[in-house]
């Protein structure tokens, strides 16, 4: 095996225990911040509640940890956007 190879392995690997690792700090601070309090399936049923980008779902995280004060960083935003649109949302970035 070639060392280009090999390194392509590695990036490969570190990429995906960095993927995985940002979507446990996402689905932690969600589960934290007990999101699914204010959400529930009627809510996300909701026509006018539809989010339907990628932007658009940031612009809901965000609202919605100002509006219950989570003092979440914009980097840990971004990780409950890159957890919730991997589980449930699956936009391409």
């Amino acid at each position: 095996m070639s060392i280009a190879q090999q390194l392509i392995i590695l990036a490969t690997f570190f990429l995906t225990s960095s993927l995985s690792a940002q979507d446990e700090n996402g689905a932690k601070l969600f589960n934290d911040a007990k999101c699914m309090r204010c959400h529930t399936g009627a809510h996300f049923q909701a026509k006018e509640n539809k989010v339907n980008s990628l932007p658009e779902l940031h612009n809901s995280v965000n609202a919605c940890a100002i509006n219950t004060n989570t003092t979440w960083f914009d980097e840990e935003t971004k990780e409950v956007v890159h957890y919730l649109n991997n589980k449930y949302y699956k936009f391409k970035d």
